[in-house]
């Protein structure tokens, strides 16, 4: 695939999950408003929409057979995301006032609007990829997996792992565990969920959730290190809270240089395994850009 018409499809993509979440959340018009409109604001207010974008180009590898069920499903991993950062920025976890360039959610509508926001946006979540067309059995099979993804095991577990590990001294197997469960086993499932709708069978849906895994590590990572030299107007949000609070990242262990080469290691393992399942190009390359932050 061309750079240009990589490009092209991943503004279509992008463009498109916008114009579908903006359908899926309730109106700012419905009661309750500043529920609704605290949803809203932390779902559709910017974002790379990797996910959602990551879900739809699997659901492509295995044959696209159900397009708008795939859509919908990418919906629902950008909403479940979405609850998760309003969740991650509260005082009570990690204290972030600005997210995607404005004001965190629960510094616009208040904690205790945005703690229920976040609760309101996981249960649409479910209710949207609930309603997914595509067959029953591969709906389910979704289903599972993002309410294990989402639950004590993977996303809310590596939360709390990350916030107990703070200020304890950093080892590869901590850093492991917080990563691979609190950002790379979303980014798997993202792959996971739209190749179950394709029915990709249950050989290929194993290693395409491999890969994720890694490419998931691989975007951690990435944060981690940006966290120390990126910039607060490009990425969006506050920086250089990592190492004030003693959180376990990978440059805490490997440093920036070790960190680096591990993902660029992860990133070219993944882009071949990927190629080797049939990927023509833009998975690739949209792993690719995750490097490509950092290189």
């Amino acid at each position: 695939m061309q750079v240009k018409e990589f490009e092209k499809q991943l503004q279509t993509d992008r463009e498109m999950i916008g114009r579908r979440l903006a359908v899926l959340l309730p109106s700012e018009q419905e009661l309750p408003v500043s529920l609704h409109s605290a949803m809203r604001y932390a779902t559709l207010g910017g974002g790379k929409r990797l996910r959602g974008i990551l879900c739809c180009a699997s659901h492509r590898l295995f044959g696209d057979p159900y397009p708008q069920g795939s859509l919908d499903a990418a919906c629902a991993l950008e909403i479940l995301h979405a609850y998760t950062l309003i969740h991650d920025d509260l005082p009570s976890l990690d204290d972030d006032d600005l997210r995607r360039g404005k004001p965190s959610c629960h510094v616009r509508f208040g904690e205790a609007t945005a703690i229920l926001a976040g609760d309101a946006l996981q249960a649409r979540a479910f209710e949207v990829l609930a309603r997914t067309e595509a067959p029953q059995e591969r709906v389910l099979g979704s289903l599972r997996i993002l309410a294990q993804t989402a639950g004590s095991l993977y996303l809310v577990g590596g939360q709390v792992a990350d916030l107990e590990g703070e200020g304890k001294t950093a080892t590869p197997e901590l850093v492991d565990f917080i990563h691979l469960r609190k950002t790379a086993q979303l980014i798997a499932a993202s792959l996971g969920i739209g190749a179950c709708l394709a029915g990709c069978g249950a050989e290929r849906l194993t290693g395409i959730m491999a890969v994720g895994r890694k490419v998931g590590y691989a975007f951690q990572i990435v944060d981690d290190i940006l966290d120390i030299e990126g910039s607060e107007d490009l990425m969006g949000k506050g920086l250089r809270k990592d190492s004030k609070r003693g959180k376990i990242t990978h440059p805490a262990v490997f440093g920036i240089d070790g960190s680096r080469r591990v993902v660029h290691e992860l990133i070219e393992e993944s882009v071949a395994a990927i190629r080797d399942m049939g990927d023509a190009g833009y998975l690739g390359q949209l792993f690719s850009l995750i490097g490509k932050r950092v290189s």
